[in-house]
This record gives C-alpha cells, sequence and structure tokens, in this order.
C-alpha cells in the first residue's frame, strides 16, 4: 500500500512538472488528463442516474425527477471544458489564449445551464401542467404559451448572465430595453390582460369545457376557453363570446358543479279550508316526497297569512343536480299534492277581491 502511494506521489509530480514546462508534450498532458477525467465523471453520472431510476419508492417526487433529468442532460463536451480550463494555468499562456479559454469555458457552462433549465421546464410542463390540465380540452393554448413565456424568461436571463459574465455592460442593455418594454407594455395591456386571465382560467379552473355558467344575466355552456376569448353556447342556441379579462372580472355561477340542487315552493289554500287539514298538510307533503328516492324534504310550514290564501312553504333537495331531472320530479311532486288535495276537498287560493256595497238608510235616500 506503501509503495502505490509512492508512486502516486511521483506521477502527479512527474505530471506536475511536465504540465509546467509546457511546450507539446504539456499540451497533450491536459488534453489527455482532461479527457481521462471526463470519461470518468460521465460514466459516475451515468451509473448514479441509473441508480436514481431503479429506486422506485422515489418516481412520485418531483425533485427525484429533476434530478435524474438535470444529470442525463450534462453533457460531455461541458465537463471536458470545466475540466480543462483550471489545467491550463498550469501551462504558461498569454493574455489572449486565457481570454479565448474564460470565454469557451462560460459559453460552454450559459449553454449546459440551458439544457437543464429547458429539461426543467420541459418536466414541469409534463409531470405538472399536464395533470392538471387533464380533461379540459381547450387548454393546450394556454398551456403553450404559459411553456413558451417561461422558456422566454429563462432564456434572456441566461443571456444577461452570459453577456455579463463576458464584459458586456448588462446595465446599459437592461435600461433600453426597459423603456422598450414599457411602451409595448402600454400598447399591449388589453391583450396582455386577456392572456393573464386565460393562464388564470387554465390553472384555478374556475369552469372548464362543458360546464354550465351563468354570468350576469348571459348563461349557457362553455365550448372553448382560448388564449384571449372564452366561448359559452346558450340556451337559445347561439354563441356567445366572452373577453377572458371581463369574465374573471365578474360574478360566474358554475351549475355543473352542483352537487344537489335546494327548491323552495309556496303552496296557497283558501282560508276556508278547516283547521284539521291545514294541520295535515305538511304531513301529507312528507309523506308524498318520501316516496322518491332523489327528493329529501327540508322543511314544510304554514307561513303566512296571504291578501287571499293561507300560505304553506316547502323547500326540499334534489339530489341529481341535472336540470331535466330536477324539472321531472319537481312535476310528479306537484301533481301528486294536487291529487291529495283533490281528493282531501281542499283548494288552491287565487288572488280574488270581495266588494262589500252598503245600502244607504230609506231617509237618506228620498232626501
Amino acid at each position: 500500500m506503501d509503495n502505490f502511494r509512492a508512486d502516486l506521489q511521483d506521477l502527479l509530480f512527474k505530471i506536475t512538472e511536465l504540465l509546467k514546462n509546457g511546450g507539446f508534450w504539456g499540451w497533450v498532458s491536459v488534453f489527455v488528463l482532461s479527457l481521462f477525467l471526463t470519461v470518468i465523471i460521465k460514466g459516475s453520472l451515468k451509473f448514479l442516474v441509473y441508480r436514481l431510476q431503479k429506486l422506485t419508492f422515489l418516481n412520485g417526487i418531483i425533485w427525484h425527477g429533476l434530478i435524474v433529468q438535470a444529470l442525463s442532460k450534462t453533457k460531455s463536451s461541458v465537463v471536458f471544458l470545466w475540466i480543462l480550463y483550471p489545467l491550463l494555468h498550469f501551462l504558461q499562456l498569454n493574455e489572449q489564449l486565457k481570454y479565448v479559454a474564460y470565454n469557451a469555458v462560460v459559453i460552454a457552462t450559459v449553454l449546459q445551464c440551458g439544457f437543464w433549465g429547458f429539461s426543467s421546464i420541459n418536466y414541469w410542463r409534463e409531470h405538472f401542467l399536464n395533470k392538471k390540465m387533464a380533461g379540459n380540452v381547450s387548454a393546450s393554448a394556454a398551456l403553450g404559451l404559459l411553456y413558451a413565456f417561461m422558456q422566454g424568461i429563462f432564456l434572456f436571463v441566461l443571456i444577461l448572465i452570459g453577456l455579463s459574465n463576458l464584459g458586456v455592460d448588462v446595465a446599459a442593455l437592461l435600461a433600453g430595453l426597459g423603456v422598450g418594454g414599457i411602451a409595448i407594455a402600454l400598447a399591449a395591456q388589453n391583450v396582455l390582460g386577456d392572456l393573464l386571465a386565460s393562464l388564470s382560467i387554465v390553472l384555478d379552473k374556475p369552469f372548464v369545457v362543458s360546464d354550465y355558467i351563468v354570468v350576469g344575466s348571459e348563461q349557457g355552456t362553455v365550448e372553448h376557453i382560448g388564449i384571449k376569448t372564452t366561448r359559452v353556447r346558450s340556451l337559445s342556441g347561439e354563441q356567445l363570446v366572452f373577453s377572458n379579462k371581463d369574465l374573471l372580472e365578474s360574478r360566474i355561477h358554475n351549475f355543473k358543479r352542483m352537487r344537489e340542487r335546494r327548491v323552495i315552493q309556496k303552496i296557497g289554500v283558501i282560508y276556508s279550508t278547516p283547521i284539521e287539514k291545514l294541520e295535515q298538510i305538511p304531513i301529507w307533503v312528507k309523506d308524498i316526497i318520501e316516496k322518491y328516492s332523489k327528493l329529501r324534504l327540508d322543511r314544510c310550514h304554514f307561513c303566512k297569512y296571504g291578501d287571499s290564501s293561507l300560505d304553506f312553504e316547502l323547500v326540499f333537495w334534489v339530489s341529481d343536480p341535472d336540470y331535466k331531472i330536477f324539472m321531472d320530479h319537481q312535476e310528479k311532486l306537484l301533481l301528486d299534492i294536487f291529487r291529495k288535495f283533490t281528493l282531501e276537498k281542499i283548494e288552491f287560493a287565487f288572488p280574488t277581491q270581495t266588494l262589500h256595497i252598503e245600502s244607504l238608510p230609506v231617509t237618506a235616500a228620498t232626501t
């Protein structure tokens, strides 16, 4: 073991002396050593990626996939330059060669960061955004826009960092771009507002395609969610086009996400109805509702003395949010109530007026 250490130290000393002497063999030694270390490091990275991919219990974790993606995207040529650059300092280089070597390393590092960054953004898109947008066929346009926007921002920042390390005055460049960016933003603020609203709709999902929504006095089924507008098919057949920005600033009623429907129904009977039958009406209504599996009684009360009727308030739930099913069951319920009231000889009230005329005394009429 001691002999091996001595031989290794002797080899490293000879390599160092050879590099210091420079010349042809010095350059050859630098390149051979850099190539040798590159092969070792690249082989180690591949083995590490292989082992990480075998750890199936980590496959569901995002950072695990990002690490595997980054390691697999590491380029051998960049690793070679990273190893070569410090070794070149052992050689007698002039300032021009040092400048060229430094710039080559900076450019290679920027490119490698670009590979890592774009692969990470793509991984985020495939394993996060695509899952979040699953089932939304209209989200592809906004998803592509968000993906391109993130790539553009990352590329812009990466270029600025690279130029700064190459000696370019980035502050003056940013000042010029800032003035132009403000002018462009002011000119396109409406379009940008709709684009950001589209991303909000896609990511937050206040509604998706096929949802039935009500916006103000307009209502219909969502057909398409675009980059600038959302299209809704109304019940009367025409297509309604909403600006995404205006849509998010409005109050949206999403009936597709209704789990069950609450219904309030008024029932009025005439004042001559016997008190015994008034007391039985809530019991009869409860028995009728219990016949239907999709209906659930909340309450039924004698609630008010109306102008021409004794008013009952019936509140019940329909377990299915579908509007047609609700109307079908409400129709059956009202018909059953009508049959029961007819059988019990209870009359429904309707607005009536009774005019009482008081006759004048005979003496007053003759005078």
